[in-house]
């Protein structure tokens, strides 16, 4: 997390996630779903998991360990009838996964009792069997390691000034002390710790100084550490755009950055939390007609104009009434405002030369 760019993508991910809201659905015989505010859980994965964090912490810190240590875990707290009545987060270190031939078990520091899979959230990052998540620092620790080195030795540079190594060669022949004093002299006219970084050397006789360190642009330091940048990323599923890497950015790039975000490694992440909820917060008896969905509104937010095209062209169909419309604006209902309208100037051409017909007879 001293990387930049690694900091950057943990939070753009984990923030997106976060902010989304966690809607809980009744679902009917016919497939439709109508949000159930009233369930027990509804207020656990929007407000407040448990006592100690916001809803917005809580999946922060799931999303986090998630994706820098492997896997996200939360124990599952619940009442004498089944209901959930919290969320707790457990550290990943704190986490020792017990398998056997056909169930998982965790064994958490702690907790005196063995927790059973059904009473453990489990978010797992790349897994190879499904048990045990992979972080993503584990994969790209070579990127990582390039990154860390190239940010150590343009630390290492400035640090010292900018200035280079070398040698200084003289003709003649130098005693011992005479060897020291020259060192100590150069260091002291080149010292960036004293702040004399840029001092200036007397060189005397026929004494000559020849550098020995590769420059920074030899060394593609600079082209190294951009192209960190996007490593990274590649990593994380996050373009570099997300990471302030605006160099091959335009408007159109920004808009599409933001889609693909959304579709490639949001998407993907909400579904694998969504079916951890469903299948371990309900009670066996609510999970065939029980669904939990992150709305995805706020990711998809655009300018005034977007949005009002969008609102507009639902309104013209009859999928949405006006208060529907108002209520994602944060306005009040108003009178009539639930009635769902859809245009009908729209008629067939035949329909039309028959009314003509019948006009003109």
């Amino acid at each position: 997390m001293l990387l930049s760019t690694v900091y950057r993508c943990v939070e753009v991910i984990s923030d997106a996630v976060a902010q989304l809201p966690c809607k809980v659905y009744n679902v009917d015989a016919n497939g439709y779903k109508m949000e159930n505010k009233s369930h027990p859980a509804y207020w656990i994965l929007n407000k407040e998991p448990n006592k100690k964090m916001s809803r917005f912490t809580f999946v922060k810190l799931l999303v986090s360990s998630m994706l820098l240590k492997g896997a996200g875990y939360a124990k599952i707290d619940r009442d004498a009838r089944g209901n959930v009545t919290q969320l707790v987060f457990i550290p990943f270190e704190s986490v020792t996964v017990l398998e056997d031939r056909n169930n998982i078990r965790y064994q958490v520091v702690g907790y005196k009792d063995i927790i059973e899979n059904e009473d453990m959230i489990c978010v797992l990052n790349f897994s190879y069997d499904g048990v045990r998540g992979v972080s993503t620092l584990s994969h790209s620790k070579k990127a990582l390691a390039l990154a860390t080195d190239a940010e150590n030795s343009a630390s290492g540079f400035f640090r010292g000034g900018g200035n280079l190594s070398g040698v200084l060669k003289v003709q003649s022949s130098l005693t011992s002390k005479q060897k020291q004093d020259l060192k100590s002299g150069w260091n002291s006219a080149f010292n960036a710790q004293d702040g004399t970084p840029n001092g200036i050397a007397v060189l005397e006789g026929n004494m000559d100084f020849q550098p020995i360190q590769v420059n920074p642009a030899d060394a593609q330091l600079l082209e190294t550490r951009q192209y960190n940048v996007v490593d990274i990323c590649r990593f994380f599923g996050v373009s570099p755009v997300k990471a302030f890497d605006l160099s091959k950015s335009s408007y159109s790039t920004v808009e599409a950055t933001q889609l693909a975000f959304l579709t490639d490694t949001i998407a993907p992440l909400l579904q694998k939390i969504e079916l951890e909820f469903e299948r371990k917060i309900f009670k066996p008896s609510e999970k065939a007609n029980i669904d939990v969905k992150f709305d995805i509104t706020n990711l998809l937010r655009a300018d005034k104009a977007s949005q009002a095209s969008y609102y507009n062209t639902l309104f013209q169909i009859g999928v949405v009434s006006p208060n529907e419309i108002r209520k994602e604006l944060d306005l009040t209902a108003i009178e009539d405002g639930d009635k769902h309208f859809i245009q009908v100037n729209l008629e067939t051409i035949n329909d039309i030369v028959h009314k003509t017909d019948n006009t003109n007879a």
